[in-house]
């Protein structure tokens, strides 16, 4: 099934959503089984399915903290990276290659440290994402912080669209998703991003789709793909089983 068929069947895929979700016992579980049935439903057309949740930096598992340093390190912010630095962690991942299946296999995507709103303005794709979702501000805060202006979840009316991947370039003149090689090889045509934020916690949701259909636009059933997760896996971010390992 391709995007552009989806909408006849979107109900019933849905529905397996929320049932999948609601079988885990990690949100690590609940992201990973969602992700893999968005794309052995749209295989046709989605290349490569991402979710990730802003996760503080010291509630992630060992590897994830050592790659986060590392990035951190590699852009002279080392210094700035701290326990309640927000991360955005990679939660769930599918995709046509094998090494895209699994987060462990993708140790170069593990996440990003949201050290600084400058420090992502260095990140053209996750700085266009947060650009606009909207609610930036809360992207920065991790989500211990009691203080953090909190919003009801799915206050985000819009989503992150890129229609022409090859070329569309950010306000600096930078390439919106960097990655060309991979752009080419799979013929990237269009890429989503729809998110959401939790209400009590602040964490925020984002899925990210890599499709080599054109569309000419997000199509608004997966907006909603986010809120089923925050509806059934909310539980399990609260009593703070994030991760497979935990």
């Amino acid at each position: 099934m391709t995007l552009s068929h989806a909408a006849d069947q979107v109900e019933a895929m849905l529905s397996d959503l929320r049932s999948e979700s609601r079988q885990a016992v990690t949100f690590q579980e609940a992201a990973q089984s969602v992700t893999q049935r968005i794309h052995a439903q749209l295989s046709e057309s989605v290349i490569l399915a991402r979710t990730y949740a802003t996760v503080p930096f010291s509630k992630l598992p060992g590897p994830d903290r050592l790659f986060m340093k590392s990035i951190a390190e590699a852009s002279g912010a080392d210094a700035s990276l701290a326990e309640e630095t927000t991360v955005l962690s990679l939660l769930g991942t599918a995709g046509t290659e094998p090494a895209w299946c699994h987060r462990s296999r993708s140790q170069k995507h593990l996440g990003i440290p949201l050290i600084s709103a400058e420090f992502v303005a260095e990140i053209p794709m996750i700085a266009g994402v947060i650009d606009r979702l909207g609610s930036a501000s809360s992207w920065f805060t991790s989500s211990s912080v009691r203080n953090a202006r909190v919003e009801s979840f799915f206050t985000f009316t819009d989503s992150f669209f890129v229609n022409d991947p090859a070329n569309t370039r950010d306000p600096a003149g930078r390439l919106l998703i960097p990655a060309q090689d991979f752009v080419e090889k799979y013929n990237v045509r269009s890429v989503f991003g729809v998110g959401g934020q939790f209400p009590a916690s602040g964490t925020i949701l984002l899925c990210i789709l890599f499709s080599n259909e054109v569309v000419s636009h997000t199509p608004r059933w997966l907006l909603r793909v986010p809120l089923i997760l925050a509806t059934t896996a909310s539980a399990l971010l609260a009593g703070g089983k994030i991760y497979d390992i935990n």
